[in-house]
């Protein structure tokens, strides 16, 4: 996912129709596809973070949600799924369309803020090529 705010081109996905485009600008993208008007396009503007929970059980497979929104408001809630330090992304939901990485490999790429949260609950190896074709 691409986000950010800059003044040089970023480029940005639709992940409910799938196209791709550039936004040049210094303010966050509209956070809308030009294609199709859906919301469900790349994180506009930097994420924060607003709320994080993590479940493990007794053999130590744990999952982990983190709540994000962005500039323009919109909410992005990402799924890991991990066992000990290896983790994997099994989810993307953005407002409340959910996006399965299996099928959009850009959705394997977790943006710099979630990593980091993931990587303080002791998950510092995701690996997406582990979920990409051989």
């Amino acid at each position: 996912m691409t986000g950010g705010t800059n003044t040089g081109t970023t480029r940005l996905r639709c992940f409910d129709c799938g196209y791709e485009y550039g936004y040049l600008g210094s303010k966050p993208h509209p956070g809308r596809c030009p294609s199709c008007d859906s919301r469900c396009v790349s994180p506009a503007g930097e994420l924060v973070v607003v709320d994080v929970k993590k479940w493990q059980n007794a053999t130590g497979l744990s999952k982990i949600w983190v709540h994000t929104i962005d500039e323009r408001d919109r909410r992005f809630r990402f799924e890991i799924a991990a066992a000990g330090s290896e983790g994997k992304v099994v989810a993307v939901i953005v407002g409340e369309t959910a996006f399965d990485p299996a099928i959009d490999p850009s959705l394997r790429h977790l943006p710099p803020v979630v990593s980091e949260v993931v990587a303080h609950l002791g998950v510092s190896d995701l690996e997406p090529r582990r979920t990409s074709p051989a």
